[in-house]
């Protein structure tokens, strides 16, 4: 392709870049949603928006000459038994609209002569139904592409890429039959995990509790405890578009670019699981639960744009950051629950200065 189109591409994308990362965000949730909704245990979910240095390089290698053909957003799904992705595949195709001329379902891996243990992939779009709701309206027509893979799959696309095939005729033979055998061996083993757990079920159903089982009061149920500072901080760390989403939204909501150094962050950051615990936002689902909520509807950036509204002192030097955008969410949107409390003593009111640049 002509370098000046790639350019042009390239140019279109960023200045679109911060809306597929926050698409990225919003599909993750969705799609975790989906799957949670259908009991399924998942082992890992994450997405995100491809890099505009990649998406150069994938112009270059697959000479699309638009941005249709490319995966700019992708969700990986990390799942435990085939069955689980056959389950979730289901609920997918009746959630989205599906691309089958990009996709590989199940159905289409049965193929006894293809190579390795590839993972089933959907290339998705919203359905008519839900991209006429306001809060998704603005994503309409975005495609991403959606990874299902087992556990064995995963392992199998990290370690066979890696296997350097750049040999005689007669050794590449060789090594693509060892392969072909190792991958025949992950499937196996796939098979054989999820048949050993339907036994084990099985067999759960045939022996009787013990008299001194039947005689053991019931355990109460455990409530998800209160998050440690490290737990929010993986939490945030394994979706990594959720702050460039909340960054682009403080931006949207008028406040000015702020580049923040580590130390800074790190304080933020403190700041915030200080306000979150204050306001009784203090399990990973509560925090989940409050950011879905700042999401729907805009509701998140209209209320930091009342913020900046409210707030017109001349000697206000705004220092916004991701952390400091939540911050800020919680401080307005949890003032009945926060205004009793001794917010100099928690830390808060100073939290609130920073933020306004008040040393």
């Amino acid at each position: 392709m002509d370098k000046r189109r790639i350019d042009e591409l390239g140019i279109r994308y960023v200045e679109k870049f911060s809306l597929y990362e926050e698409y990225a965000s919003r599909i993750r949730n969705l799609v975790q949603d989906l799957i949670e909704g259908e009991g399924v245990e998942f082992q890992a979910i994450e997405g995100w928006a491809q890099k505009p240095d990649e998406l150069l390089r994938a112009l270059n290698a697959l000479d699309e000459d638009s941005l249709s053909g490319v995966d700019l957003v992708t969700v990986r799904v990390l799942l435990r038994f085939p069955e689980d992705v056959q389950q979730i595949e289901e609920v997918v195709r009746s959630e989205f609209d599906v691309d089958m001329g990009r996709s590989t379902p199940s159905s289409g891996l049965e193929d006894p002569f293809r190579f390795g243990y590839p993972a089933v992939v959907y290339t998705l779009s919203l359905s008519e139904t839900r991209s006429t709701l306001r809060e998704w309206a603005k994503y309409r027509g975005l495609s991403f592409r959606l990874e299902l893979r087992t556990m064995l799959q995963d392992a199998w696309a990290a370690i066979a890429p890696r296997v350097d095939l750049n040999v005689s005729t007669v050794s590449e033979k060789k090594l693509k039959r060892k392969l072909v055998r190792l991958a025949a061996l992950l499937e196996e083993a796939d098979e054989g995990f999820l048949a050993l757990r339907a036994q084990v079920g099985d067999e759960a159903l045939l022996v009787p509790p013990s008299p001194q089982a039947r005689r053991r009061p019931q355990e109460p149920l455990v409530a998800e405890r209160t998050f440690t500072d490290d737990e929010l901080y993986n939490y945030f760390k394994e979706d990594p578009g959720l702050l460039g989403t909340w960054n682009a939204i403080a931006l949207k909501a008028g406040f000015p670019p702020f580049v923040p150094d580590s130390d800074y962050l790190k304080e933020s950051f403190g700041c915030l699981c200080r306000i979150f615990r204050a306001a009784g936002i203090d399990t990973i689902s509560d925090v989940r639960e409050f950011l879905r909520e700042m999401e729907e509807d805009d509701r998140g950036l209209r209320q930091l744009q009342g913020v900046r509204m409210d707030v017109r002192r001349k000697d206000v030097s705004w220092r916004m950051d991701p952390f400091s955008a939540l911050f800020l969410l919680v401080l307005n949107s949890r003032w009945d629950v926060l205004k009793d409390k001794d917010l100099v003593k928690l830390g808060i009111k100073r939290g609130n200065d920073r933020i306004l640049g008040i040393d």
